[in-house]
């Protein structure tokens, strides 16, 4: 094989996969951000404090003024099971109650109030170490519904605590 042949190859090999990728995007044949359940937020709030002195990397976060409608106590406890059933993977999610005053049926909520989440009440929200708000989920009129929103809450939570790399 002479040198202008193998110099055509192999600039035809790097430009064919550039060119390829230009066509899919321009076309629209990519379907963006399908991997997350929750809904990304498209402003940053910082929801809570920064956590980064302590092991909870991630905080779900219930934001209720009041938790006296039956929604809210349904959000507290899926998320309460939710918890409960990340096992080992407990060290690193803290469940929090953004809000006046907390049930005492959940003793594994922190309370924590803020001005900052009046824009985000009735929601169930995946909160990161320094406290910025990222998915969140509504909380769901029915009981029947709130099986799906633990399913897809707990489906994001996971991929959050695999990709995590902070403690590296």
């Amino acid at each position: 094989m002479n040198k202008n042949k193998f110099l055509l190859l192999f600039i035809l090999c790097c430009v064919l996969p550039l060119l390829a990728a230009k066509l899919v995007l321009e076309f629209g044949w990519f379907n963006p951000g399908s991997s997350s359940q929750g809904q990304w937020l498209q402003q940053e709030i910082y929801l809570l404090d920064d956590a980064s002195k302590q092991p909870n990397h991630w905080r779900i976060a219930v934001v209720a003024e009041e938790c006296q409608q039956q929604r809210c106590q349904q959000a507290l406890h899926t998320v309460q099971q939710l918890y409960l059933g990340l096992g080992r993977k407990q060290k690193q999610v803290q469940p929090v109650f953004v809000g006046q005053t907390l049930p005492a049926d959940y003793p594994v909520f922190q309370l924590h109030q803020t001005q900052a989440a009046s824009q985000l009440q009735n929601q169930i929200i995946l909160v990161d170490q320094q406290g910025l708000a990222l998915l969140s989920y509504p909380m769901p009129e029915q009981a029947e519904q709130m099986a799906a929103t633990a399913k897809a809450i707990r489906a994001d939570l996971m991929k959050l605590l695999n990709y995590d790399r902070t403690s590296v």
